[in-house]
């Protein structure tokens, strides 16, 4: 069995590199005086890296919060949310997938406050993964040391998106990744322990050691007794714990990571079902194929079909 790694950046980035990022899409922002906007839910991914000034930022479900300049922000699902230089300016409704430079505010004044902002489209497949493993909202406060280091790979992405080079798509899509795993690197920092998902389960003493295993050999027949006496817990105990802290229970997190590298095999590979089936933990094609029907809701060969 491979040894299971003791870095948390790997599994974060070997879910990461599931989502293989299609278009990138950023503009500047702008605003002076008084102002807010609203922005409608969509489910892309979305950040923004505020440059100068400062500004409010409400995302619904969660406490408001004031930007200040060098923070950076990652919304891992977007929900809806308002963006204003004060909490009680009354906000406008705003499309959040408008392309062109962005003046919130007074338009002859100059800007008081000035950001990049954007949103990424992930292949769809997995990009739910995203949203259940990761935390609702990644704030990384411009006095974090990391701050500076997504600030240079914000302005890459913005610089590569806006040309025509060659490799551009491959680069975009490696940027990103450095993006999303240096953002979620710097949380702990930058917020505390996580309150549920992905992150949380590693930062669990008692979790982090069965999720690396399982990340570390997908295709093992794992049970909940056996990742529970590698937890040192009882079974009962394990399941409750590991629910409470990633989201899922242990045998659907397994079954949606199992499923998030079959997708990307059928979309990518294409090897025979057999091999699939395999190297996701299942002792055969036919068994493999209800499985991934049942959670997808399209068999194995029309879903190849799909993403050829």
């Amino acid at each position: 069995m491979p040894q299971p790694s003791n870095d948390p950046s790997e599994l974060i980035a070997s879910i990461i590199a599931l989502l293989r990022p299609q278009a990138i899409f950023s503009k500047l922002v702008t605003g002076a005086g008084k102002w807010a906007v609203r922005y409608a839910r969509y489910d892309d991914p979305g950040f923004c890296l505020l440059l100068d000034g400062s500004c409010f930022l409400d995302v619904d479900g969660l406490a408001p919060a004031e930007l200040e300049e060098g923070d950076f922000v990652l919304l891992p699902e977007v929900p809806g949310f308002t963006l204003g230089s004060e909490r009680a300016a009354r906000p406008k409704h705003v499309d959040p997938q408008r392309s062109g430079e962005l003046r919130h505010g007074s338009q002859a004044a100059p800007p008081e406050m000035r950001m990049l902002a954007g949103y990424f489209r992930f292949d769809r497949a997995n990009a739910k993964l995203l949203g259940k493993l990761l935390p609702a909202v990644v704030h990384v406060r411009g006095k974090d040391p990391s701050a500076a280091r997504l600030r240079r790979v914000v302005e890459l992405i913005v610089d590569e998106a806006d040309t025509a080079r060659a490799g551009r798509d491959l680069i975009l899509e490696r940027l990103v990744e450095v993006l999303l795993v240096e953002a979620l690197r710097a949380l702990p920092a930058s917020a505390g322990k996580p309150d549920r998902g992905l992150l949380a389960g590693l930062a669990d003493p008692a979790l982090a050691a069965p999720l690396r295993s399982i990340h570390s050999d997908v295709a093992r027949r794992w049970t909940v007794a056996e990742l529970a006496r590698s937890a040192g817990m009882s079974r009962a105990v394990f399941a409750e714990r590991f629910t409470r802290q990633v989201g899922l229970p242990p045998m659907q997190y397994l079954l949606e990571w199992r499923m998030a590298i079959a997708r990307d095999l059928l979309r990518r590979e294409r090897p025979p079902l057999a091999e699939v089936a395999e190297r996701v933990g299942y002792q055969s094609a036919s068994a493999f194929s209800t499985a991934f029907t049942r959670i997808t809701g399209r068999s194995p060969s029309d879903f190849g079909r799909a993403s050829a």
